[in-house]
């Protein structure tokens, strides 16, 4: 908003709509030009306040994601929390759109061209675009409590959710930026691993889960009788047995897609409908990605490429083959001839 109040700063004074050169020619310009300036306080006023009012519930929620440690849950924080409507009122206001109320021809003429801005995000252009920032263009920046909240949330996602996840699911092919500054990741489950040693599980940011056997009273007694006849002289102390499981994910892809091209707002919306139909429901249900969206696969860790060695066992095999069947061949005309 203070780009807005430094871009309208002067509109009124008398070195530009007050003018008198203009005021002359056209009484009618200097009233209009303090009733946008009013119109435009009040529109900020009025923001800032609605952007306050949504500061309480956002520190309620802070304090609850950081007690439940929910960025483990959640990646990038500031992209599931994507604001579109304060992104759109702060990007395709009027006054940022440099449409006003100035009584002359030539305003009559061009405002009608200024507003092909909202025909272009509606139809045709993408929203989020390759310039949108979650957690600064969709939010009011006059409001501090609220960029404190979004730069924590940050903060928090510096950590990963575990130590090789952007290994696994790479930026290049799981963007959250830019056009996909709205998509995000989220804990649906987890994937067993091979991992044995507990330590190694916890270095890793995986999921340690202890065995734990169920006896009957009977057994446990007999237990501590084993126990205590026997010699106290090892010292040695057995690994713990339990599993090791690393959380998985889904990849939520809200880059804003439509029909032949045309990415607006509307075609993304029935694009979005037409994403309901039963049986892509079915398939994301049953675990498959539609569209860029679902589960992600399980990722033990990268496993050397050896298919060129194949490749290469198979190749000889062939030239053997190839070069019996061409003997063979050979031999058989000769002997007819």
């Amino acid at each position: 908003m203070d780009a807005l109040k430094k871009k309208y700063k002067n509109h009124d004074s008398i070195w530009n709509e007050c003018s008198f050169d203009k005021w002359i020619l056209n009484p009618e310009r200097c009233p209009a030009s303090k009733k946008y300036k009013r119109d435009l306080d009040t529109f900020i006023r009025q923001t800032i306040e609605e952007s306050n009012n949504k500061t309480k519930i956002e520190l309620k929620t802070l304090k609850e994601r950081v007690t439940s440690n929910e960025s483990k849950n959640l990646y990038p924080i500031v992209n599931h929390d994507f604001d579109y409507k304060t992104a759109m009122t702060k990007e395709f206001n009027i006054y940022n759109q440099n449409i006003t109320n100035k009584p002359t021809i030539q305003n009559l003429i061009d405002t009608p061209l200024k507003l092909k801005g909202y025909l272009d995000i509606l139809v045709k252009d993408k929203y989020p675009n390759n310039h949108t920032v979650a957690g600064i263009s969709d939010i009011i920046t006059d409001n501090k409590d609220l960029v404190n909240i979004k730069n924590t949330y940050k903060k928090l996602n510096n950590t990963l959710p575990y130590v090789s996840f952007r290994e696994d699911y790479p930026e290049c092919k799981y963007p959250t930026t830019g056009v996909h500054s709205a998509s995000y990741f989220i804990k649906t489950g987890i994937c067993p691993t091979k991992i044995k040693q507990k330590k190694k599980c916890i270095d890793k940011g995986y999921i340690w889960t202890p065995s734990i056997l169920t006896l009957p009273q009977i057994a446990k007694d007999l237990l501590k009788f084993t126990k205590s006849t026997k010699s106290t002289k090892s010292t040695k102390v057995a690994p713990e047995k339990g599993s090791c499981s690393k959380p998985r994910f889904s990849y939520i892809d809200n880059e804003s897609k439509g029909f032949y091209g045309k990415n607006g707002l509307t075609p993304s919306i029935f694009k979005n409908l037409s994403d309901i139909a039963p049986d892509k429901l079915f398939n994301i249900l049953a675990g498959y990605s539609v569209d860029g969206s679902g589960l992600l696969p399980c990722i033990e860790g990268f496993v050397p490429n050896n298919s060129g060695t194949i490749l290469k066992k198979y190749n000889k095999l062939i030239y053997c083959v190839l070069f019996l069947c061409i003997m063979g061949s050979l031999y058989l005309y000769a002997i007819r001839v």
